[in-house]
């Protein structure tokens, strides 16, 4: 089987599966992204054992769930938002911990540890405030016995699951990877960045630019959550960041000595390999969306 037919096949079930599973139910979509979280910060951490690097891959991802676990709670009302940062001081045992461990290269181990968790952990964690939206504050508490079970376990806000946003969000990264790709690959004859990625080219990227821009156009109309300036704007966050997400892990891996972070999805490598460019732009939309919305 060719490479193209590889590709092809895993990127239709890819769409698939996030399509499915965040049109199906917020649990479907929260629980899916949980696995993806896992398995792209365990392509993270394996990838710098080339490097003799020793991240504390078990802690490290045990705190990444945690945190999303976390966020996700807050971004659907069930905790309020002073619940989420009780996390920060698990971040405080992973310096603590190379004291005990006596690995080599310690403050390398922590620093690509910290990083795991900067890098992976907290844009998935933001993919929940895109897709639940707060609509009204709820009064907890009424004075009697039960008011701190009412605290912790009763739902602080009327929420509301947008997952056209959501969607419309993997929509636009999909069509600006496959337009700088059907564009890029026949016609790319200027190096957009050869020191990084001698693949990719400037022509490649304003065929993504082209097909993203159509694809904010009829979101407009088809996911009218967000208005057509909106949607533009987000396509232009992700044309841009997406960009440099990919450029950025391919600086990684070249670092590394690798190809590919993983080989999990036949044609398109690892998990890390087909997110990186959401890693880096969906900080940058969920700021904007809060601005809007």
């Amino acid at each position: 089987m060719s490479n193209l037919v590889k590709r092809t096949a895993t990127g239709i079930l890819i769409i698939v599966m996030i399509t499915g599973a965040i049109i199906l139910s917020s649990i479907s979509y929260v629980t899916l992204f949980l696995l993806i979280l896992i398995g792209t910060l365990y392509e993270f951490y394996n990838m710098l054992s080339r490097a003799k690097i020793h991240p504390q891959m078990i802690y490290g991802i045990s705190v990444a769930v945690l945190f999303y676990v976390f966020s996700f709670l807050n971004a659907v009302g069930f905790i309020p938002t002073r619940f989420v940062v009780l996390f920060l001081p698990l971040i405080s045992f992973v310096f603590i911990s190379e004291l005990v461990f006596r690995e080599n290269r310690p403050i390398h181990n922590i620093a690509f540890t910290l990083l795991g968790l900067i890098y992976i952990s907290v844009p998935f964690a933001l993919l929940n405030y895109m897709a639940f939206y707060q609509t009204e504050e709820l009064n907890i508490g009424s004075g009697n016995e039960n008011d701190v079970v009412n605290f912790l376990f009763q739902p602080h806000f009327k929420v509301e699951y947008f997952y056209q946003i959501l969607l419309g969000f993997f929509f636009l990264h999909w069509i600006n990877d496959t337009g700088a790709y059907v564009i890029g690959v026949p016609f790319g004859k200027h190096k957009l960045f050869k020191r990084i990625s001698p693949k990719k080219s400037w022509e490649g990227l304003l065929g993504g630019i082209f097909f993203a821009v159509i694809t904010g156009f009829l979101l407009s109309k088809y996911f009218p959550v967000l208005g057509l300036i909106d949607w533009l704007i987000v396509a232009v966050i992700i044309i841009v960041f997406g960009t440099l997400g990919d450029l950025f892990e391919s600086m990684l891996k070249r670092y590394l000595g690798l190809k590919d972070s993983g080989n999990l999805l036949p044609g398109h490598g690892g998990l890390l390999d087909r997110f990186d460019g959401v890693l880096l732009s969906a900080p940058i939309v969920f700021m904007y969306l809060q601005l809007v919305l």
